[in-house]
């Protein structure tokens, strides 16, 4: 089963313009991404615009009745020519083997305060699984977690219940769905019909993907979440295509360490990439370089906001993240006091918040949802004299969070990582070390595996 990925898109394009056409394609991945080549695989299948406008049918696959999406596919179009059926979001390959994939993007989008992204995600794990919606979450027992998700229940579930889920089709129909795609296809469908699916993540053992296989083309565009280098820069990988692309289909160049810049700001953020992207090329005018200085005045991302992003990534516990983050504002020019200067300013923080989780009163528990901890915890800590310390005068989610991130360290080793950041201030004042080899020392031994401290329950 040939399987294309990001960097076979072109040939795969020029096979459908020259005539070579699958029944059925099958995109998942990245959600950008997806989108990005299933917009590509309806203008080459439908190349003339108002062919285009008569000969394309788009399904949302949140809200779709499959057995109707059949019936298009079985039917000749009423017009002349090709026939396209772009389902989006297509939930025929979900199960639990894909349930932890979007847990993981629903905790991330929820530590980010995206609620409505996150409550898409937490959607389509409970449809994996076949469940209602209306299930509670946090009220399922380890055994039953396991065996409807495949993977562990996480300590921190309580939140599942704060968010409010978006509509959509239950798990039963999804998988209803599937056997009826499958038993199509094997049928037959017209040679004038064309069937994509859109989906951000499949269980590879199901049938439907196997003949999907066979008799039409799998697009693999899934980019790895892991913390580690490679993963990193696979995703980097992405976001430089991207940037480069954009600019050149508006007729621009990136001059030197522009699309590192962008990297920095954006972060692995598709859209945002793409759109930042297009407004340095606006800007610019005339202009076929797009130089550093044009980030740096239209680009929205501060010094201070990359120092923040250092700190959570730090904070986080995100060993490989926080050593990438370093060497990029080193290389950007950032000097190393001034990450001193911020990383200092973080573990007093984290001191202060850990030194609150060890208080019986009020009593903190890791298990609190954000509206408990929020009506209750917090309030009442604020009634005490740690109220009126600068660092609970945040947003309360924000505060919600930095609790959460103080309970990868304990008391002991926050005030080593003070010692030590001490230390290597004098280093960079006056050893002669490279910087960037003292800022990394201190990273491995605050985050590394046998330095850091347990994480409380």
């Amino acid at each position: 089963m040939p399987i294309y990925q990001r960097a076979d898109i072109a040939g795969l394009l020029k096979e459908i313009k020259g005539g070579a056409i699958c029944p059925v394609y099958l995109v998942s991945g990245e959600r950008y991404l997806c989108r990005e080549v299933a917009d590509d695989l309806v203008r080459h299948l439908l190349p003339d615009e108002k062919q285009r406008n008569l000969g394309l049918r788009r399904i949302d696959g949140e809200q779709e009745d499959v057995a109707q999406t059949m019936s298009h596919l079985q039917t000749y179009s009423l017009f002349a020519g090709r026939q396209v059926i772009r389902v989006m979001d297509s939930q025929l390959f979900f199960s639990k083997a894909v349930a932890k994939n979007f847990w993981d993007k629903a905790k991330k989008a929820a530590g980010e305060a995206k609620a409505d992204k996150a409550g898409r995600y937490l959607l389509k794990m409970i449809q994996a699984a076949g469940l209602d919606r209306e299930e509670s979450l946090p009220d399922l027992s380890e055994a039953q977690w396991k065996k409807l998700f495949g993977f562990d229940k996480p300590a921190d579930v309580a939140w599942c219940n704060d968010l409010v889920l978006p509509s959509g089709l239950s798990g039963e129909k999804s998988a209803a769905g599937d056997e009826l795609v499958l038993q199509v296809l094997e049928k037959g469908i017209p040679k004038s019909n064309v069937l994509i699916l859109v989906t951000e993540a499949v269980d590879k053992r199901k049938k439907l993907y196997k003949l999907i296989g066979d008799l039409g083309a799998v697009i693999d565009l899934s980019v790895d979440s892991g913390a580690g280098s490679a993963a990193q820069k696979g995703r980097d990988a992405v976001i430089r295509d991207l940037v480069v692309r954009t600019l050149a289909e508006m007729g621009k160049k990136p001059g030197p360490k522009v699309v590192d810049s962008l990297l920095d700001r954006v972060g692995f953020h598709p859209v945002a990439a793409v759109r930042e992207t297009e407004k340095l090329a606006l800007y610019v005018g005339d202009a076929q370089v797009v130089t550093l200085a044009d980030v740096d005045a239209i680009i929205g991302q501060t010094r201070e906001e990359a120092i923040y992003e250092l700190n959570d990534a730090v904070a986080s516990a995100n060993l490989a993240r926080s050593l990438e983050l370093v060497g990029r504002l080193h290389a950007g020019g950032l000097h190393p006091l001034a990450l001193v200067a911020g990383l200092r300013n973080l573990l007093r923080k984290l001191l202060f918040f850990r030194a609150l989780r060890e208080r019986r009163q009020p009593r903190y528990s890791a298990e609190l949802s954000f509206p408990a901890f929020q009506m209750g915890y917090l309030a009442e800590l604020k009634s005490t004299d740690y109220g009126k310390s600068p660092f609970l005068a945040g947003h309360p989610f924000v505060l919600y969070k930095s609790f959460q991130q103080a309970g990868n360290f304990d008391l002991q080793s926050l005030q080593e990582a003070l010692r030590q950041l001490l230390e290597a201030e004098f280093q960079l004042k006056s050893s002669g070390l490279p910087p960037r080899l003292v800022l990394e020392r201190f990273l491995f031994a605050l985050l590394g595996a046998e330095s850091r401290g347990k994480k409380a329950l």
